[in-house]
């Protein structure tokens, strides 16, 4: 029954539509501001989804958006295929989409916990051959202590590796990333029953 619920929950007309009235609305801006100006000539947005980024990424030069799900790249591509500059991909990340590409931001919205903590900092390591990278962000589900109705629905969520904020920012320093910013988030300005981690995150060391 479980399984049957997240895979219901993972549908994109729930996640996009259903999903944020349940918990009050979802207001991501947050995160993509998180990116800054300097990130966002090319954009490469891993597990994009419907390609909702693109209601929130102004300014953008480039954009790849890659998803493992066929329905969901079929809708992004519906929403916003006709746009210049814009493609999305159904496939895994590969190496050579990173170095072709060449992001100067990556955005990971709702990846990391659904992902092993070997899985989790080799992506993580994979976004940092890009030799333009100037930074990159990630939202995710978050354990928090006291908030009861976000963590019940963080243990329903399709992502089996939800950790608490130490967790994730954890992660990225052993991938080789410094934490520029690592807060919590309400899902949207009136609800706070519903939290979200970003982190923005940079080389530690510096490009030329």
């Amino acid at each position: 029954m479980l399984g049957l619920l997240r895979k219901v929950l993972g549908h994109p007309f729930v996640y996009d539509q259903v999903r944020p009235r349940v918990v009050g609305g979802i207001d991501m801006q947050s995160l993509y501001d998180s990116l800054g100006s300097d990130a966002k000539r090319a954009v490469l947005d891993v597990g994009c989804g419907t390609g909702d980024a693109l209601r929130h990424l102004h300014g953008v030069e480039r954009y790849l958006g890659i998803d493992t799900d066929p329905v969901a790249v079929r809708e992004a591509r519906r929403r916003f295929g006709d746009r210049p500059n814009v493609r999305f991909e159904c496939k895994f990340l590969q190496p050579a989409d990173v170095t072709d590409f060449a992001p100067t931001g990556v955005v990971l919205s709702g990846v990391l916990h659904h992902l092993t903590n070997d899985e989790a900092e080799g992506v993580l390591r994979l976004a940092l051959t890009s030799p333009t990278l100037v930074r990159l962000v990630t939202s995710d589900i978050v354990f928090l202590p006291g908030k009861l109705f976000n963590n019940v629905l963080a243990m329903m969520d399709r992502g089996r590796f939800c950790r608490d904020p130490d967790a994730y920012a954890a992660l990225a320093r052993h991938a080789g990333l410094e934490l520029e910013a690592g807060i919590t988030v309400a899902s949207s300005p009136d609800n706070d029953r519903v939290r979200y981690f970003l982190m923005a995150l940079v080389p530690k060391v510096p490009r030329s």
